[in-house]
């Protein structure tokens, strides 16, 4: 359990993952904020502080990797996670010496992110 409210940015286009994704985060003692696109994802981090961002790589206008190089110029301690269902190895070979600092492929479960962003940001 997280005993610090750090503050975690959702985005992501398909709202009922966003909405998921935020629970989990908020059971693990996260503050969460989200947005529903990249754009407006980015224009809420300008405007706020937050620990980590968790994006799904697919979404019309701006996708994931374009949005952790936009994150990364601005606050580059700031943790960027791509979420995918698309294959392992494919994106793996697309994220490789990019700005995202791991990847949850979808579905993942409580103990995955847990894992994941504890991971970044308790190493």
């Amino acid at each position: 359990m997280n005993t610090v409210s750090e503050k975690v940015l959702v985005i992501d286009d398909d709202h009922t993952v966003r909405d998921v994704v935020s629970e989990m985060l908020c059971r693990l003692g996260f503050e969460v904020s989200s947005a529903d696109s990249a754009e407006s994802g980015l224009a809420l981090f300008l405007k706020n502080k937050f620990d980590l961002v968790i994006t799904d790589f697919s979404m019309s206008g701006m996708d994931g990797i374009k949005l952790a190089y936009s994150i990364k110029e601005k606050s580059s301690s700031t943790q960027v996670v791509l979420m995918t269902g698309h294959k392992k190895e494919v994106i793996l070979s697309r994220i490789k010496d990019t700005a995202v600092d791991k990847t949850l492929f979808k579905p993942f479960t409580l103990m995955e992110m847990d894992v994941t962003v504890q991971g970044l940001l308790h190493p």
